[in-house]
């Protein structure tokens, strides 16, 4: 799955339930990345590098996959909509009418010899004629928009990247990293075919640690996307974000493991 461009990251903070978070967001150039084939990663070697991350931290590192690209239900309505809006319109711009080719082919196809087919056609019938031209567009790209490789490329840019983001916050809530007793809690998200990466940290850790190392840790990940390693880039950008954590939130006596270390694929 090729896609031109430079990767790109950018930090922001935000509020959830009292979450304050830090996503460092990348739509890469995620080069022979499968191209939709078996996904090519190491569970084991990835538990196991969070678990060594944790050995030096009371924080706790969760990485999360999405396999399958998320839903976008309004970019088959959307473009349907608009072609079967604009097309019509762009045809009489350019002076096509239905009488200029309409009368041949019903002529050909039942007969029809009708002044008001083989001649003008009347206002009424013309109007007929392109709304039903609109129903045929609308039905004819909705089909091809919804096929799921067509509508991911369809969709703009911004919405993929605010559709993983908030699912990025979702898995976050939902795997409890807000919950840890420090407020420590750092998952690393990947997208694979939206191609966007995030980093989101809890406001223990997010409220002494400077943007720029998120940034840095997307960027570990996305430089072994690129070569499709994504059990290389995953140890890194975790022991990345242990390495931060270390620093800050050094292991107490008992170090309690609130979370599986484990990869999650959803």
């Amino acid at each position: 799955m090729a896609v031109a461009g430079a990767a790109e990251a950018a930090a922001v903070s935000a509020a959830v339930d009292s979450v304050a978070v830090v996503a460092a967001s990348a739509a890469a150039a995620l080069q022979e990345v499968g191209k939709h084939m078996a996904l090519n990663i190491d569970h084991a070697r990835i538990n196991a590098a969070i678990a060594r991350a944790e050995e030096h931290t009371s924080g706790e590192i969760t990485c999360v996959i999405k396999k399958r690209a998320l839903d976008y239900p309004e970019t088959p309505l959307m473009w349907a909509a608009g072609t079967a809006f604009i097309l019509p319109l762009i045809l009489l711009g350019l002076g096509v009418w239905p009488h200029d080719w309409l009368g041949p082919v019903l002529s050909a196809v039942a007969g029809w010899n009708a002044p008001n087919v083989t001649g003008e056609l009347m206002a009424a019938e013309a109007i007929i004629f392109y709304a039903l031209m609109q129903l045929i567009l609308f039905a004819a790209v909705y089909l091809v928009v919804s096929l799921p490789k067509v509508k991911l490329w369809l969709t703009p840019r911004f919405i993929t990247r605010r559709r993983a983001h908030k699912k990025a916050m979702e898995q976050f809530l939902a795997r409890g990293l807000h919950l840890t007793a420090g407020r420590t809690g750092v998952m690393i998200f990947c997208a694979l075919e939206e191609h966007f990466v995030d980093v989101i940290a809890d406001e223990g850790i997010y409220s002494r640690v400077d943007k720029s190392v998120w940034n840095e840790t997307v960027a570990v990940l996305i430089e072994h996307i690129k070569t499709n390693d994504l059990t290389t880039g995953f140890e890194e950008a975790v022991a990345k974000c242990g390495t931060t954590l270390s620093a800050h939130f050094p292991p107490d006596a008992v170090n309690l493991n609130e979370l599986p270390d484990v990869l999650i694929e959803i």
